[in-house]
């Protein structure tokens, strides 16, 4: 009787349960549907994927030309910097013209320059008057001096030499307190406490003057032996 009271209270139950409304039904398949991706056709992905690429194009293409304009401007200003540490043109012009000097020459320009330089001096004064009157810059040279392009010297071993004398001055100078491997060693095998030999003698003619006198002495010792015996 219990069993079947149980089943008739199920049965009522499964009987008077409410039916799901018809309304959420509607609105989970229009939430389904929304979700769905939205349908792209073929010709409208090539004309996004076309512009996409014009459009990367155009920026490298920018990018292109401002880096040619910064190069171009970069170029003048060189030149420019250039031209303005040059000398000025009738200059370059009277020294490239002129015949070219070899090192060799020099003492003997200088020589006869020094001689020139008392006549020169008495014909500067009339020689300014001529300038000013015909307007025109005139570039004079004494023969003491004259201009010489460096790239024709060799500077390096000049540079190379006060490189060298700085480094030894800073580096190994009096005001430094730098020494050697085996002075070092050496000299702290001799002050520790555990007395050791030296790593490497480090002045050999500490011992020259010690074995000088004690062959004299052996000389003296022998000469009077002889005398003694005869």
């Amino acid at each position: 009787m219990a069993m079947t009271r149980r089943r008739r209270a199920m049965l009522e139950k499964d009987v008077t349960a409410p039916e799901p409304p018809v309304g959420a039904a509607a609105s989970s398949e229009d939430e389904e549907e929304d979700e769905a991706p939205e349908e792209v056709t073929f010709e409208r992905a090539r004309a996004a994927a076309e512009t996409e690429r014009r459009r990367a194009g155009e920026t490298a293409r920018r990018d292109k030309e401002l880096l040619k304009e910064k190069r171009r401007r970069r170029e003048e200003l060189f030149k420019e910097q250039k031209k303005r540490k040059l000398l000025p043109e009738n200059v370059l012009e009277e020294l490239t013209s002129g015949p070219q000097i070899n090192n060799n020459n020099l003492s003997d320009t200088t020589k006869q320059g020094e001689n020139q330089d008392e006549s020169e001096n008495k014909n500067e004064g009339c020689n300014r008057g001529q300038d000013h009157e015909g307007g025109k810059q005139v570039v004079r040279l004494k023969g003491s001096y004259m201009a010489v392009r460096l790239k024709d010297h060799d500077l390096t071993s000049q540079h190379q030499k006060m490189a060298k004398d700085f480094v030894q001055s800073h580096l190994y100078g009096p005001g430094t307190n730098r020494t050697t491997a085996n002075q070092f060693f050496s000299f702290a095998n001799k002050k520790s406490p555990v007395k050791k030999a030296a790593v490497q003698f480090v002045n050999k003619s500490w011992g020259t003057e010690k074995k000088q006198k004690a062959k004299q002495f052996k000389k003296r010792w022998m000469s009077k032996k002889m005398v003694s015996s005869v």
